[in-house]
């Protein structure tokens, strides 16, 4: 199935939305036409008017470790993901969006804790087996967090890199509750320009998930864990959105990865917190001196 199937299968259950597909077949034009579009109707009390949205999937996935020198010297490595869309394409989408008076194209991606942990895993075991630089930056982790083999390194920097993207996203959207797994519907344009944080390089719609700021644009996130549609009544009502109940204070005790509680674990090289839900969970955090 579609990432655009599965959103709409989700969707479709939801009151307030209406989605439908579009295809050339059906919609004889000229230019490309969208996937599919979305109407969003009366968010507060159904008195708010609906609004149309054309929507496109059509991106192509890229997975890579990122290899930094700081500074001062330190070499670093960090699991990443893009997704990539045609720009010649998107023009064309775009046109059917304004001939039929919609509010606009939105671009539709998929995050997916699993998959992001199993493509940075496999990525970071061969850059260890075959580039001197990554096998050197997980040798030195190792050895300072105290990991007793490479693969528990290797996983703990694939939960590390995507918990820290995630989290970047959820506080840019205020969403901190939330899972951050899901689908995420990020408008090509805001006021009329590019939506701030899309990058255009080379003929293509790049978004890099590290320029989280985007994602305050967003118009509709489905949280696929705890299966809630959530949409951006900021966006869409042009209104302040309601206050968020979310963290009112920071449990130093709780594992800020799993959200499970942390432990005392004592080793002969020293102690650190762990977390309770190990070894589904690798976060540690070392006391201050």
């Amino acid at each position: 199935m579609s990432v655009l199937n599965e959103l709409f299968e989700v969707l479709s259950k939801d009151l307030h939305f209406n989605v439908s597909k579009l295809d050339s077949k059906n919609y004889d034009q000229n230019w490309k036409v969208p996937e599919g579009f979305i109407s969003i109707i009366g968010l507060e009390n159904a008195k708010m008017p609906v609004f149309y949205y054309g929507i496109t999937n059509s991106y192509e996935k890229k997975f890579e470790i990122k290899k930094i020198v700081s500074p001062k010297g330190q070499k670093q490595v960090f699991a990443r993901t893009y997704f990539i869309f045609d720009r010649r394409d998107i023009i064309e989408k775009e046109k059917y969006v304004v001939a039929n008076a919609f509010n606009g194209l939105l671009l539709l991606i998929k995050l997916d804790k699993k998959e992001f942990i199993g493509k940075a895993v496999n990525m970071l075991t061969k850059g260890y087996e075959e580039d001197e630089f990554i096998r050197e930056v997980l040798d030195n982790i190792k050895e300072k967090n105290m990991f007793d083999n490479i693969d528990e390194t290797i996983r703990f920097v694939a939960n590390r890199d995507y918990n820290w993207l995630i989290g970047r996203i959820k506080y840019n959207m205020g969403l901190l509750e939330y899972s951050g797994q899901g689908y995420y519907l990020l408008p090509i344009k805001t006021n009329m320009q590019i939506t701030s944080g899309i990058k255009i390089s080379n003929g293509k719609i790049i978004i890099d998930l590290e320029n989280s700021h985007l994602f305050k644009n967003f118009i509709v996130y489905v949280d696929s864990v705890n299966n809630k549609i959530i949409y951006n009544k900021e966006r869409l009502c042009n209104k302040n959105p309601a206050i968020l109940d979310i963290m009112s204070k920071i449990d130093d005790n709780t594992c800020p990865w799993c959200g499970s509680k942390l432990r005392i674990v004592r080793t002969k090289k020293g102690e650190f917190l762990g977390c309770t839900n190990y070894p589904n969970c690798l976060y540690r955090r070392f006391p201050k001196k």
